[in-house]
């Protein structure tokens, strides 16, 4: 099984065993509900001008949270089911709400998606996180999709960090 794996923030999926995975998507919602609480006045500041501000990134990580719920649950009640990949202009159109996003309702839907995504994921067993779907070319199984969900959280979570101390 290859895991999720990032040379740039140093996550690897394979340091997760199946409870400590769930753990950490659970814990997700907290983290980032006291990031954007203690975000102030920063809160819809770009560090850079391509680089996201903090709201920008929690909204970008509730909507991937969001979407790995959907894809976990189609993966475990269908038979390989395959999708079209994302086309950028989907992204391009969710993103260019997130800066006007209300950071109370992002951090909510965030921890509503990331309980979510544990819970089926818990409920169904981890024997069956080798159950799979197809995006465009790349096919993916369920414990990958749950790695890349944490990834890409713990992953925006430190570029919020890393922003918020440049703007201070």
């Amino acid at each position: 099984m290859e895991h999720e794996y990032c040379e740039s923030c140093g996550f690897d999926g394979a340091h997760y065993d199946d409870a400590s995975l769930l753990e950490s998507l659970r814990a997700l919602g907290p983290r980032w509900q006291a990031l954007l609480a203690a975000a102030g006045p920063q809160l819809r500041i770009r560090p850079e001008p391509e680089v996201w501000s903090a709201i920008e990134y929690a909204a970008h990580s509730r909507d991937i949270t969001a979407l790995h719920v959907y894809g976990v649950e189609q993966a475990l009640t269908r038979d390989e089911p395959v999708f079209p990949p994302i086309g950028d202009d989907l992204v391009d159109s969710a993103a260019a709400t997130y800066g006007k996003a209300n950071p109370d309702h992002v951090a909510a839907e965030l921890t509503t998606q990331a309980l979510l995504l544990a819970k089926v994921a818990h409920e169904a067993g981890s024997e069956a996180w080798s159950r799979g779907l197809t995006i465009g070319d790349s096919r993916s199984d369920v414990r990958r999709l749950l790695e890349h969900a944490l990834h890409d959280s713990l992953h925006h979570l430190g570029d919020v960090e890393r922003g918020l101390s440049r703007l201070r």
